[in-house]
């Protein structure tokens, strides 16, 4: 199989994955309601025009945060798999419309996030620990799930106390000509530096509990989706893990996430509802990862 294609059987199962599912009217879990998962965030796809200029460009100054942290790996090949990797996943999410984009930070910790308008970086460190492309499937489905759900862009709103969307993509769009430009009047520059404040805050002190669980039941059902074996999140969790908690790359990401092991205890209704709607037939795809991401 050659690894510059996608496989056309991920393509026909994706298609066909939840065709005829009966009998899941109702079913919780984590408090998404899985028989209606496949039109997950249905209602948040009917954004105007304006409110998703207005939720890109917050999305764009959000971003702009996190590359001030750590700069863009400088290797095209790594970025362009795993933007095709993660725009695959995306256009099988209810929120294909945006212009997704997926980057890969240089640095050695261990760090997925996402931000409004369809912005997701994945450190370069926790891609080193991955095995497999269902594993980054499972990573970027659980941050697109994120996105999907609007959970970074509802903190920031009620971070900012201000339920106005314009405010805050005023000061997003402020930030970033202050971090491409400079040169602005104090009152703007104030403004930008407030934005970027309450950006870092966000990312330092981590989404509630509640929405990370909801990302990960929606990911794993959105990775099934798209095709892949969707017991890559669960792997990805378990190789964490293995490591111990004190280990540098890991201390940020384990202090802003729930517990690793309640993680896991919480997907299993979720793996149990998939694996008898449809056996877990997904792919892997463990060596066209390591071709792309971890041989020289």
């Amino acid at each position: 199989m050659s690894r510059h294609y996608w496989p056309r059987a991920l393509l026909l199962l994706s298609l066909g994955l939840f065709t005829g599912c009966q009998g899941v009217e109702g079913l919780s879990i984590q408090g998404v309601d899985l028989g209606n998962l496949v039109s997950a965030g249905r209602n948040l796809g009917n954004l105007g025009a304006k409110d998703l200029d207005e939720e890109q460009q917050i999305g764009q100054g959000a971003t702009s945060v996190l590359l001030e942290k750590a700069p863009l790996l400088a290797d095209q090949r790594i970025q362009r798999y795993v933007n095709l990797v993660g725009v695959w996943i995306a256009l099988h999410s209810e929120r294909p419309e945006l212009a997704w984009r997926f980057a890969v930070l240089d640095s050695p910790s261990v760090g997925a996030y996402a931000a409004p308008g369809g912005y997701i970086v994945i450190t370069n460190g926790l891609l080193q620990r991955l095995n497999s492309e269902a594993e980054l499937a499972g990573v970027l489905a659980h941050e697109i799930a994120h996105v999907v759900q609007k959970h970074h862009l509802t903190a920031l709103q009620q971070q900012a106390q201000s339920g106005l969307l314009s405010d805050l993509a005023l000061l997003a769009a402020q930030a970033s000509q202050v971090s491409r430009q400079g040169g602005m009047s104090s009152k703007d520059t104030a403004m930008g530096e407030r934005f970027k404040q309450s950006v870092s805050d966000l990312y330092s002190r981590g989404l509630q509990r509640s929405d990370e669980y909801e990302a990960d039941t929606m990911g794993v059902v959105l990775a099934r989706r798209a095709g892949y074996d969707a017991y890559g999140l669960a792997s990805v969790l378990q190789l964490m893990s293995s490591e111990r908690a004190d280990t540098p790359a890991l201390v940020s990401f384990l202090k802003v996430h729930p517990n690793l092991g309640d993680r896991l205890q919480a997907l299993e209704k979720t793996y149990q509802y998939l694996d008898k709607q449809a056996p877990n037939s997904g792919a892997t795809l463990a060596e066209r990862y390591q071709g792309y991401v971890l041989l020289p």
